[in-house]
């Protein structure tokens, strides 16, 4: 078959390589000047920065793409251990280091606040179990047939605030714990206890950096794509999806007219399809936008003594920071700052003796008039570096909507809120479509590297191989 993917973002790459190597005619149609999405790379003065994901969690997930298609990842991408996977820091001047290594880990928690370890045993216990009754689902399908013990599993009646409280007693750890529902855009009192997953794999099975940033990943993919057969056409915005009968048949593309198609993979934010479509909004309110992002990347001169790959700093005031995202939509008053300083792993990012900071605060998706340069400005102050900055680059939620499509600058499409709104999120099919199929971060099973990976290589496999 002849099948058009439009996006070129992880999902649509992984999905794009599965068909490729099952033997159809692929095409990739992809609005910017580079593949990627989300998983962007910006460079400057001699600095660069991945500008999305700035770890990855399970490699087996790349590695069995590219284990089925062709010679393995590690002879593409060299892996890097993050140790420890985060220093997190707290309003209270206190600080601590938790590892992959749970020995390591629990140690450095009881010696930060006694029972801390032991809690954390439990959560990791507890979220082993979920990982467990959720694995299939993410895997395969929310509405396929699975144990129905699992449901008690992944405890819906929980939120992950409701998770934290249950297993940590120290105000600090569960706030750490809350943390993992930003990993899906969801403010913690409202995501259900299964989203701790998405913090969980990283300190249970590791987070690594490929040696050259997240983007060396993409780069791979986007080589493996064209050595399978498929091209990849940048600087090529699709229009309109073709429909006739019921049936796809095609993409208008840009200035360049009709591309014929049988079928249409789109790696694109799942509310833009409907306009693809050519089909008006629908006609209730719009889904509640999960989070978007305020990034500054930071060339700075010199290094930093003592400095982690990944440091998260809390506020004072966890709830505010949620309160201002959610119901007022304005930028974050005292805001969580997430700092990924890949230097400390892989020098390569930066000149001799320099560092280059990704730097990431929560932030409503667009839909007001904010000030993101005076918000921007002030998180440059609080970082305290200013004197050292070489490089500045701003990125807001309407740069990353403007950029990669999502709409509002919403990272994971609709909020994850509600019981099972984790594991629920829409399908991979359109009603009345037949042939147009929907992958990436905003579908089934979410967002995150390895899981739009998964998700690609499930559209591939429900198309299948080339008769």
């Amino acid at each position: 078959m002849r099948i058009a993917v439009v996006g070129a973002g992880v999902g649509g790459l992984a999905a794009a390589i599965e068909l490729a190597h099952g033997g159809h005619a692929v095409t990739v149609l992809e609005q910017a000047d580079a593949p990627g999405g989300k998983c962007a790379r910006i460079a400057r003065g001699g600095f660069r920065w991945d500008a999305g994901p700035s770890l990855l969690t399970l490699p087996q997930v790349f590695r069995a793409l590219f284990a089925a298609t062709g010679p393995p990842l590690d002879d593409e991408v060299e892996l890097l251990r993050v140790e420890p996977v985060t220093r997190y820091r707290f309003a209270d001047g206190t600080s601590v280091e938790l590892s992959a290594d749970l020995p390591r880990a629990l140690e450095a928690l009881e010696a930060w606040s006694p029972g801390a370890g032991a809690d954390w045993a439990r959560f990791l216990e507890t979220c082993a179990a979920i990982w467990r009754a959720a694995e299939g689902v993410l895997v395969t399908s929310p509405w396929r047939p699975q144990d129905p013990r699992n449901a008690l599993r992944i405890r819906p009646w929980w939120t992950l605030r409701d998770l934290a409280r249950a297993r940590a007693r120290d105000p600090r750890l569960r706030m750490v714990i809350e943390r993992f529902a930003t990993y899906a855009g969801a403010d913690p009192r409202r995501a259900p206890a299964a989203l701790a997953v998405a913090g969980y794999v990283e300190h249970a099975f590791g987070a690594w950096h490929p040696r050259g940033g997240l983007h060396e990943l993409v780069a791979a993919m986007a080589r493996r794509l064209e050595a399978l057969g498929g091209e990849l056409r940048l600087h090529t915005r699709v229009e309109r999806i073709v429909m006739r009968d019921g049936q796809v048949r095609g993409v208008d593309i840009a200035a360049a007219g009709a591309l014929a198609a049988d079928a249409v993979v789109t790696d694109v934010d799942e509310g833009a399809v409907p306009w693809l479509l050519g089909k008006p909004g629908p006609a209730q309110a719009p889904p509640e936008r999960s989070l978007s992002g305020l990034a500054l990347m930071l060339g700075l001169r010199g290094r930093t003594p003592a400095l982690a790959h990944h440091t998260i700093i809390f506020p004072a005031d966890y709830d505010a920071e949620f309160d201002d995202v959610f119901a007022h939509r304005r930028p974050v008053r005292d805001p969580t700052v997430y700092v990924c300083a890949p230097g400390v792993t892989d020098a390569s990012g930066a000149p001799t003796g320099d560092e280059a900071w990704f730097v990431l605060v929560n932030a409503p998706a667009i839909g007001g008039g904010a000030d993101w340069a005076a918000a921007a400005a002030a998180l440059a102050d609080r970082l305290g570096v200013r004197e050292r900055v070489a490089e500045l680059v701003v990125r807001t939620p309407a740069d990353l909507e403007r950029e990669t499509g999502a709409l509002g600058g919403a990272i994971y499409g609709a909020a994850p809120h509600g019981r099972l709104r984790g594991l629920l999120r829409p399908g991979r099919r359109v009603r009345g479509a037949h042939g147009l199929w929907l992958a990436g971060g905003t579908v089934h099973p979410g967002g995150g590297l390895p899981l739009v990976v998964l998700g690609g290589r499930a559209v591939a496999r429900e198309i299948g191989s080339a008769a």
